[in-house]
């Protein structure tokens, strides 16, 4: 693997995370957590626009409307359209205090949303992995974790994959019956190795490990044997996608909270060409009232003090 990392936007994000590819529309959206911004761009990086939120967005997710995202902000899921800046609540997870917040989230083949939640200061195992099924409140599957990151499902949707990033671990489960079995350590990364934080899968069920704190994107084959790495000019290297006209283009996201001096495109978004072609995003399914409310994708979160506001 010798692709070599271009970097498409000097954005400076100070956490730059939740890479997704649009194919319909052809942007790639992602978020800046500490930043609190949602931004997009094009394949080639030069068509930008940027959203001010109010709280710290862990994650976007596609609807099946291109014009309408679901953002996974600090206190719960929201509907966001782009182009108004509209805000509307729709469901906050189960146990979920002042001082948690939603982090990494990805949609799977039949359009649920997983997503992880954390302690605003990484206590340890105060993570949890949630479902937001159509027309439910936001349920508590998986845990205790203390930072989890993806997760990302095999084609056929059989796998899951989930990063408990401080103890260096991605994890693997089997899903049955649209539930996660059969927990087993999958990956254990080393010290120089980093820790895994976000990922994908390509079309040939290679998983993309993005490495915080190892400064590269590694591919694993589905023994868990190393396919290879591509370095980055970056040390924190925070999440993965792939997008463009063909799907082989893979977008990365990096940090530069914890960026040296040295790191001047610490935050920016990079794209890396690969042989092999990615899968498309999937999208959540908005389905019918949850009980007790009387609307579908009832409001079950507080709403947010300020709307988004676009940015140049």
């Amino acid at each position: 693997m010798s692709a070599e990392p271009r970097l498409l936007w000097a954005a400076g994000a100070k956490l730059g995370e939740g890479a997704l590819w649009d194919d319909r529309i052809g942007r790639l959206w992602w978020v800046d957590i500490n930043g609190r911004r949602l931004h997009s761009m094009d394949e080639a990086g030069k068509e930008r626009a940027s959203w001010e939120l109010p709280q710290e967005p862990g994650h976007a997710a596609l609807t099946g409307d291109p014009e309408q995202l679901i953002l996974g902000l600090r206190s719960g899921h929201f509907l966001f359209a782009p182009r108004y800046g509209h805000l509307e609540a729709l469901a906050v997870p189960q146990r979920h205090s002042a001082r948690h917040r939603l982090n990494d989230g990805k949609v799977d083949h039949a359009g649920r949303l997983w997503f992880g939640t954390m302690h605003e200061a990484e206590q340890a195992g105060e993570g949890a992995l949630h479902l937001l099924a159509p027309g439910r409140q936001a349920a508590r599957i998986a845990g205790p974790f203390t930072v989890p990151n993806g997760p990302a499902f095999t084609a056929d949707g059989a796998i899951m994959y989930l990063a408990d990033s401080p103890a260096r671990l991605v994890l693997a489960f089997d899903m049955e019956d649209g539930r996660p079995v059969r927990r087993r350590e999958h990956l254990r990364f080393s010290e120089d190795e980093g820790f895994p934080d976000g990922m994908t899968l390509d079309a040939e069920d290679g998983l993309w490990v993005a490495h915080w704190g190892g400064g590269r994107v590694s591919r694993f084959a589905a023994d868990g044997s190393r396919a290879g790495s591509i370095r980055l000019p970056v040390r924190d290297v925070t999440s993965c996608a792939f997008g463009g006209a063909d799907l082989r283009t893979l977008f990365v996201t990096t940090a530069r909270g914890n960026g040296r001096p040295d790191e001047g495109p610490a935050g920016g978004v990079f794209a890396i060409r690969t042989a092999v072609g990615g899968l498309r995003a999937g999208r959540v399914l908005l389905g019918q009232p949850a009980a007790g409310t009387d609307r579908p994708d009832a409001c079950h979160a507080h709403p947010p003090k300020a709307p988004a506001r676009a940015t140049e």
